[in-house]
């Protein structure tokens, strides 16, 4: 099932995106939604709403986000690209979508995708053209994504088991760094395959260490 992450400072627009989806969106695709709490102090909101995306995306429990661009939190004005700054800058694949009227000044940002900014004006009328093609990018750019990731972790364990088998093969160890760096630009990665290989080789330094001082000890 697709999980669509919703940021958006007013209920009436987060209804709006809910149901201009659910209108347009392919048959027999199984998807949900969850809205980002938006309360609290704006200064550290865009530090807590990201925290929150990457655990999500970590738990595969957010497949693509859709922000809008203007966000006002008390008398606070924040911009979703700060947000989506923040996310390319550790999950540059990670699909995220701005909406907004404005859309000449949000693809001033170098590292906004013009083709992931909606009009929201033109998004919000159900049955036009532009709001039919631009839901369907959507359910693209969620599979596109997850079809991509779960290719490379599939790669990734079967590079895991044959490094397992084969011990250190220098061809297979370099083989997996590059799909893990490939997966990393699609998913958090806590500790890597890598960093277990060389915690677990350290393992067997520091027994190999023990077992030696027990034999002069024992001496």
């Amino acid at each position: 099932m697709y999980i669509i992450g919703l940021i958006d400072d007013e209920l009436t627009q987060l209804s709006r995106i809910r149901a201009t989806i659910k209108t347009n969106a392919p048959k027999n695709v199984e998807f949900n939604f969850k809205s980002y709490n938006l309360e609290g102090n704006a200064t550290s909101l865009v530090s807590k709403v990201f925290s929150e995306v990457i655990e999500d995306i970590k738990a595969n429990k957010l497949s693509l986000l859709i922000i809008d661009y203007k966000i006002m939190i008390q008398v606070t004005k924040i911009k979703g690209t700060d947000i989506l700054k923040m996310i390319q800058d550790i999950l540059p694949k990670f699909p995220v979508i701005i909406l907004t009227d404005v859309i000449s000044e949000c693809i001033n940002h170098n590292f906004v995708d013009p083709d992931k900014v909606y009009k929201k004006s033109e998004f919000f009328k159900i049955e036009s053209d532009y709001s039919k093609d631009k839901t369907a990018n959507i359910f693209r750019n969620m599979a596109r994504y997850l079809e991509v990731k779960n290719v490379l972790e599939f790669k990734l364990n079967g590079l895991k088991d044959e490094l397992i088998a084969k011990g250190l093969d220098q061809s297979v160890f370099d083989e997996l760094i590059d799909v893990e760096s490939q997966l990393d630009e699609f998913t958090p990665l806590n500790q890597s395959e890598v960093e277990k290989v060389f915690d677990a080789s350290k393992m067997k330094e520091v027994i190999n260490l023990l077992e030696k001082a027990d034999k002069l000890l024992e001496d």
